[in-house]
């Protein structure tokens, strides 16, 4: 069913326009796909492998001088590979199935409003052993989303849009294994869907010319998941965690370069504890207060040089700095350092080789430094300090 559902979408805008005399003024078919598969080599493990797939699939259909409905199938898969500290270990595997409907209504040359539906699962594995099905964060997730735009430039190069968007997300499989240990009768209700949750954003985003941005409000409220106090066991205050960013960006072709810097400060509020266990028969774990909030800074610097108009010469260079608002940094032996807050730092420099095979397909032959550090030394559970070599191919299209 699946399949089918993705042939008709990338297949279908192309027959309807092959049928029309006017097609680009009534269907608009929208394709962008990327593959991508990596070696690696950590500098405290072994060479693995990895492939990342990116894929979206749809069309716009113009029903009349003011109407339209634009679709959208959205599937990624990402495999073993290097991520920024506190994310997932470099097994972790997750792939997203997502299917967006929008209807576009132009109410005036100023104004468009752009009410929509969108559902999708995510999958994933954390274990080699883990089956897909049974991933401990699977989810699904339905909503909609209201889009109000303001076009402030004649030729519409200048726009502006408000959204809001909304998301029931059910983990069907999470559980606190803990939780059921210590309330036994409270089995049944907490094993699976602990993790459920009602997200809700609000974003204003702009673009004029070569610079786009801007500022989003996130907010998760928790359905079951409570807070944990010092003395070890849960409150009856749910679960809450919100995130406010910010980003700015700029698209430029100068000369013979393609630039595309961007800028991303996110602050991250959340009212869950901790308790740390230093091992399974630990009785006097230590607790830590407002573990998982913290502020964070990422920079992009992605730069083309086209050689022909063929072949390019690309680098990148990434860094992501996370610093945590209370959370104190741990030793080897797993014991928190006073009065040092865990800060990470992620860096990333990369070279490529890229080829368009036609107007449409292109390759491009890369290989990475990654540079991973933290204050944190307790390293059992996921990686904070490394570096590492990566290189691969990514084919893609565009159209």
């Amino acid at each position: 069913m699946k399949n089918s559902m993705i042939f008709i979408l990338i297949f279908l805008p192309n027959v309807l326009s092959a049928a029309s005399p006017q097609p680009s003024k009534v269907y608009t078919p929208y394709f962008d796909m990327s593959l991508t598969e990596s070696g690696y080599i950590p500098s405290n493990g072994n060479i693995f492998s990895g492939a990342l797939i990116d894929t979206r699939a749809g069309f716009l259909l113009n029903l009349a001088e003011k109407h339209g409905i634009f679709t959208l199938y959205s599937f990624n898969y990402s495999g073993p590979g290097f991520s920024p500290q506190d994310t997932k270990q470099f097994s972790d595997r997750s792939m997203t199935h997502s299917f967006n409907l929008e209807y576009r209504y132009r109410i005036s040359e100023s104004f468009r409003i752009r009410p929509a539906f969108n559902f999708g699962n995510t999958y994933s594995r954390m274990g080699v052993n883990e089956s897909w099905k049974n991933g401990l964060y699977n989810n699904k997730n339905t909503g909609g989303q209201l889009s109000i735009d303001y076009f402030f430039d004649p030729d519409n190069s200048g726009n502006a849009t408000f959204s809001i968007l909304g998301r029931n997300i059910k983990f069907s499989n999470y559980t606190d294994l803990l939780q059921e240990f210590q309330n036994p009768g409270l089995a049944a209700e907490v094993s699976g869907g602990l993790y459920d949750q009602t997200l809700t954003q609000y974003s204003l985003r702009s673009s004029w010319r070569i610079f786009w941005g801007g500022i989003s409000l996130t907010s998760q409220n928790y359905k079951n998941q409570k807070v944990i106090e010092e003395s070890g066991v849960y409150s009856n205050t749910k679960q809450k965690d919100t995130d406010m960013s910010i980003d700015f960006g700029i698209k430029h072709k100068f000369w013979i370069f393609d630039l595309y810097p961007s800028l991303i400060y996110d602050i991250h509020s959340s009212n869950q504890n901790f308790m740390k266990y230093k091992s399974a028969v630990d009785t006097n774990p230590v607790f830590m207060k407002n573990a998982y909030s913290y502020k964070e800074m990422s920079f992009v610097l992605p730069l083309d040089l086209n050689i022909t108009s063929k072949w390019a010469i690309g680098g990148s260079l990434s860094a992501t700095k996370r610093d945590y608002d209370s959370r104190l940094a741990r030793d080897s032996n797993n014991d928190y350092i006073p009065g040092q807050k865990q800060s990470n730092t992620f860096t990333t420099a990369s070279f490529s080789l890229k080829k368009m095979i036609n107007e449409a397909a292109y390759v491009r032959l890369f290989y990475g430094v990654t540079k991973a550090s933290s204050n944190n030394k307790f390293e059992a559970y996921m990686p904070y300090n490394y570096t590492g070599s990566s290189f691969g191919l990514t084919y893609g299209i565009q159209y």
